[in-house]
């Protein structure tokens, strides 16, 4: 399993490229700000849950966290005691119903590992309070986002309770953003008209590389590429090369694009 990461430290600017890094940050920003949180995490499946061969799909996650974290995560491969990694990564009978809210340190099902992992966040300075809500669209393909705040103990079940019908909205609006489209039936389906070298070269395509960086990524001849994406087109009955990365995109066959790291 491995994760791609779309990164926006401190709600700044990430790495994103084009209207859609702004259209995000602008997002963050203002949720930042009507909720006053530390930092927000929403990770979901990267393609279509059923339609991967390994025993997990792959895992898309956007963050705020500082970069510093992100490095420390990986060292400790934190992703194993993660709770957030583990809510998305369970099987679909045992997840949470869409708009459930857990306060990951309140739960009793949490194991030591992860806990400890929740306490080295504390001291990181990501927060003192850990929310997570469970979201779905409406062709059920899955995502959590993970809201952390600076409260104090004694106020913190008070806020929840407070804030609960806010962060499950807000949460919803993320999703669909970033996966509202995804259609994961459908983009099995078409993901199997496409070649996996296809499917490839529109993910370079997506993230902004020419062909002949396309070419070198997979070492191949820069008419090569050219062929694959005019297949691509013709196989999901597009007019030309943006409309083929967007539809795919839309539909899940590719992931978002823009990914700035792997761990």
């Amino acid at each position: 399993m491995h994760f791609d990461l779309a990164h926006f430290p401190d709600f700044e600017e990430g790495f994103f490229s084009g209207n859609f890094k702004h259209d995000i940050l602008e997002m963050l920003v203002e949720i930042r700000q009507q909720l006053s949180c530390r930092y927000i995490t929403h990770i979901g499946h990267a393609e279509p849950v059923g339609t991967h061969s390994g025993p997990t799909p792959e895992i898309s996650v956007l963050t705020t966290v500082p970069m510093n974290w992100v490095v420390r995560y990986s060292a400790k491969n934190y992703y194993k005691v993660d709770p957030l990694v583990q809510g998305i990564t369970l099987s679909q009978r045992h997840t949470d119903a869409p708009g459930t809210i857990r306060h990951l340190a309140a739960d009793p099902t949490l194991l030591p590992e992860s806990k400890q992992f929740l306490r080295d966040c504390e001291l990181r300075g990501l927060g003192n309070l850990f929310l997570t809500v469970s979201t779905a669209n409406s062709y059920g393909f899955r995502g959590i986002t993970e809201f952390t705040f600076e409260v104090e103990p004694s106020e913190q079940i008070a806020f929840i309770e407070r804030m609960r019908k806010r962060l499950a909205a807000i949460a919803i609006r993320l999703h669909n953003v970033l996966h509202g489209n995804r259609n994961p039936a459908l983009a099995a389906v078409v993901a199997n008209l496409l070649t996996k070298r296809e499917i490839d070269c529109l993910y370079w395509a997506a993230n902004g590389k020419t062909d002949g960086e396309i070419g070198e990524i997979l070492n191949i001849a820069r008419w090569t590429v050219v062929t694959y994406l005019q297949n691509a087109k013709n196989k999901l009955g597009c007019s030309n090369r943006t409309s083929t990365v967007a539809t795919a995109l839309a539909l899940g066959v590719i992931q978002m694009p823009a990914i700035t790291n792997k761990f």
